[in-house]
């Protein structure tokens, strides 16, 4: 069994060598704080590096077999957009980061001028709601979306974003999501934080997120996606329950300044079930907070 399983080095290294070029080309422009941790935590989080791998992977297996001289289109819905900034930088593609927050697309349109100059490929950038994206139908030779149709506000906000995701790939393209994971499925709340974790300066309780069970994710995105075949579903479990949640119960500036640990702590919880398993240790409620054990569901599928 590998050391590093899902290639953490590999992302955690590009990561750092992001944050390094951005403070190079663009000094403090981000502010002192995010510059410093660009560098020092330059992937978020320890559960980011299997969602990383199966994504890449599958991502760089249409591109090894694409025609010549034909960039890839691929569009990135919300994802954090580091793997994005990977894959115009390694991959010969035209690629749009999309995401519904200013703040996103500006700060990575910033990183991203210390990077493209040496990328293989193009990275645009641009304002989108995922209900309602302003693409024409099959545009995109691929369509990902890493962790982000669960904060979509709205009853049915899930299930209008998958159908979103499928309208604008191509036939034959490839789509590619995952959400949070469990044995039972909650709207959670969060104080002071809405949507995809944007503050809001008071003590008010916000929806914060969906985590999925196999009811749920099969009503509210599967039944949603009859034009899709050849459908896999990769869950990413947690083991070594006390390191994990020893690590994220830790304040947020405390992890930021561990952020080297990240790698570590992937290859030592994160491990990887075929199709939706549940069997892993969790614990939940309806409210986040920093000791949550949820997994994560992926899903690779192909537009008919």
């Amino acid at each position: 069994m590998a050391l590093f399983p899902y290639d953490e080095l590999k992302y955690y290294s590009f990561g750092l060598r992001a944050g390094i070029s951005n403070c190079l080309a663009n000094g403090l422009r981000l502010g002192a704080k995010k510059t410093v941790g660009k560098i020092t935590q330059p992937i978020n989080s320890y559960t980011r590096f299997p969602e990383y791998f199966f994504f890449e992977t599958a991502i760089r297996e249409i591109s090894n077999a694409a025609p010549e001289g034909q960039p890839l289109r691929i569009l990135d819905v919300g994802s954090p957009k580091m793997l994005g900034l990977f894959l115009a930088f390694h991959t010969r593609c035209e690629i749009d980061l999309t995401d519904i927050s200013e703040l996103n697309v500006d700060e990575y349109r910033l990183m991203w001028r210390g990077l493209g100059q040496k990328a293989k490929g193009e990275a645009r950038f641009s304002i989108e709601d995922a209900r309602s994206l302003r693409f024409e139908d099959g545009k995109f030779d691929i369509v990902y979306s890493m962790s982000v149709i669960e904060h979509i506000e709205g009853e049915t906000g899930d299930s209008q974003a998958v159908s979103e995701l499928i309208r604008v790939l191509k036939p034959g393209g490839m789509l590619m999501l995952s959400v949070p994971f469990g044995n039972r499925y909650v709207q959670q709340q969060r104080i002071g934080f809405s949507g995809a974790v944007r503050e809001t300066g008071d003590s008010q309780a916000y929806f914060f997120q969906r985590i999925y069970d196999q009811a749920a994710f099969e009503s509210r995105v599967l039944r949603h996606a009859g034009q899709l075949s050849q459908v896999t579903l990769t869950t990413i479990g947690r083991r070594n329950r006390w390191l994990a949640r020893s690590f994220t119960s830790l304040g947020q500036n405390v992890k930021g300044a561990l952020g080297f640990f990240n790698p570590l702590l992937s290859a030592a919880v994160n491990r990887t079930l075929t199709g939706m398993d549940s069997s892993f240790s969790m614990e939940y409620g309806d409210f986040h907070t920093a000791r949550d054990m949820y997994g994560d569901l992926i899903m690779n599928a192909r537009k008919i």
